[in-house]
């Protein structure tokens, strides 16, 4: 008759288990890009074709146009005719300067993110007060086009 020898299992040691969900937790934390300015109003864009990420995400500044309003960041700015537009936006992007880096401030760009619906005068306007608020880069922000089936 052969004799089993009965074996122990050992204990699975789980001390290290919250040091392992901490260390992965703040990986994420790190490495994930967290917005700082969300939409006040709804913006679709349009298709494109030709499309680029940016490189430096931490000098992105956000201005969305849509439902005839402009928002830089998280501050919504008057579309009156005239010089309105333009000192607002000096404003609000003088104040977007001051938040970043150093290193990010010369190499600001803007997206601008603008409504399918949004009148071409409008984007004129906006296009028209970066200018005069000395803006160099500017992305448009598209959706990729959907495949062909």
């Amino acid at each position: 008759m052969i004799k089993r020898r009965k074996h122990n299992v050992p204990n699975l040691n789980l001390a290290s288990m919250p040091d392992l969900i901490f260390t992965v937790l703040f990986f994420f934390m790190i490495s994930t890009h967290m917005r700082s300015s969300a939409p006040k109003m709804k913006v679709e864009t349009p298709q494109g074709t030709m499309l680029l990420k940016p490189e430096h995400k931490s000098a992105l500044v956000y201005v969305y146009v849509g439902e005839g309003r402009v928002q830089v960041g998280n501050r919504v700015l008057p579309t009156t005719e005239g010089k309105g537009l333009s000192e607002a936006m000096s404003v609000a992007l003088a104040d977007e300067r001051r938040r970043m880096s150093a290193d990010d401030r010369q190499q600001m760009v803007v997206c601008l993110k603008a409504d399918k619906k949004t009148p071409m005068q409008l984007i004129l306007q906006v296009k028209q007060a970066l200018r005069e608020a000395r803006v160099g880069h500017i992305f448009y922000s598209a959706q990729a086009p959907l495949p062909k089936s």
